[in-house]
């Protein structure tokens, strides 16, 4: 019989993984709650299910005899997905594993008994608390962020007890329970890790540089791939991944872990039981090593060894642009002639006419990007020089 998976989610950032499914001749089974998602027509079978509805899953699951499941980017269906899992036998991070990597103050707490270089940090549940607790052994500054967001959402930096304090309201809404994280900040470059883990086996598949925006927020502007780090440095990041991936108990699943490179060397700042956003480990990590991370996950899905034999060594780079904020957008070009040229590998433009550009304070709020890749690192410099100075004709503003 052929080999039947379950993929969450049918969106933008899901399709290159469906494919991958189909690509490795599993008969795919895709369930969204949006009835017209991008995905839904490279399913086997597209199935609209409320995103937490366990009963309905279990339904469709047993109606299309699934024999794994899988999902890249998102956080929010991996709760389920692991329930589904424990039901059914199907290899993936249990509920208690997904609850640390998603939970920054249960991750926190699992590195520190674990001996992981991490910031020290204390939860925080009102304001009151904040304004109460004594910071004479804390330097400032400060980051404050949500106990289990993403996408950067409500994380600052405060240089103060006043800053935080005004932030903490911000913070606050963007987590699930209104808890939030007080860390120490760490100074230096920041990095990501893409891993995928299968049978107790970690393979680190790349590093990848960042461009943050300027504090007090931390958005991300570009990444570039492979990390232009040190032979030396890269080993210790590989060393303390591999001991987050270890003390959080991920197995069965890709990761996506991000580090500061401190003077006392790479220290965790946290990492989640799911492959990278931003279209890393959909498009940079493929440009720059020829490891498709969608297609091996989905075999460590099937319990299958994953592809991860890196084919050749080439250079990456996601750069987000962002005109002026508080300006209206007048018109938008179309990306036709852009997506044609043979050094872009993806781009989109995320506004439309009308709008107006907002400013940069999270990573769902940027206005456009493009993906392009070079055989070394002086090219894609080039490139990106280049294309950016072309991707700001694309749109007219008041």
């Amino acid at each position: 019989m052929e080999k039947r998976i379950l993929v969450f989610g049918g969106g933008i950032n899901q399709v290159l993984l469906i494919k991958a499914c189909k690509a490795l001749g599993y008969y795919t089974v895709v369930t969204d709650p949006n009835p017209t998602a991008p995905g839904a027509s490279d399913a086997d079978v597209f199935a609209v299910l409320p995103p937490r509805d366990f009963e309905a899953h279990c339904d469709l699951i047993e109606k299309e005899q699934i024999a794994g499941l899988v999902t890249c980017q998102m956080e929010n269906p991996l709760q389920l997905m692991a329930r589904l899992a424990d039901k059914y036998g199907f290899l993936f991070p249990s509920e208690a594993v997904i609850q640390r990597a998603r939970d920054k103050y249960l991750m926190k707490q699992a590195f520190l008994a674990h001996g992981v270089p991490c910031a020290k940090g204390v939860m925080i549940e009102t304001i009151a608390q904040l304004k109460a607790f004594d910071f004479k052994d804390w330097l400032f500054p400060l980051i404050i962020k949500p106990v289990d967001s993403y996408s950067s959402r409500g994380v600052y930096r405060a240089e103060s007890r006043e800053a935080l304090i005004s932030h903490y309201e911000k913070t606050a809404a963007f987590s699930s329970n209104g808890q939030v994280l007080i860390e120490e900040f760490l100074a230096g470059p920041e990095v990501s890790v893409e891993c995928v883990t299968g049978k107790g086996k970690t393979h680190i598949v790349q590093i990848t540089d960042k461009v943050i925006t300027p504090y007090p927020h931390t958005v991300e502007l570009a990444h570039y791939q492979p990390s232009a780090l040190s032979e030396t440095t890269c080993s210790e990041i590989r060393k303390v991944v591999h001991e987050a991936i270890a003390a959080l108990g991920i197995d069965n699943s890709g990761s996506h872990a991000e580090l500061k490179i401190t003077p006392q060397g790479p220290k965790m700042i946290e990492i989640g039981a799911r492959l990278g956003g931003d279209y890393i480990s959909s498009y940079l990590t493929a440009l720059s090593t020829g490891v498709d991370m969608n297609r091996a996950i989905a075999q460590i899905a099937m319990g299958e060894e994953p592809d991860v034999q890196s084919s050749f060594q080439h250079f990456s780079a996601i750069q987000y642009y962002n005109w002026e904020a508080g300006r209206k957008v007048k018109t938008k070009m179309p990306l036709n002639y852009f997506l044609e040229k043979p050094e872009v590998a993806f781009a989109e433009i995320f506004v439309k006419s009308g709008d107006i550009l907002p400013q940069i304070t999270e990573s769902t709020l940027r206005h456009a990007c493009f993906i392009t890749s070079a055989t070394d690192r002086n090219e894609l410099a080039q490139n990106v020089a280049q294309l950016s100075e072309e991707f700001s004709d694309l749109l007219t503003l008041d």
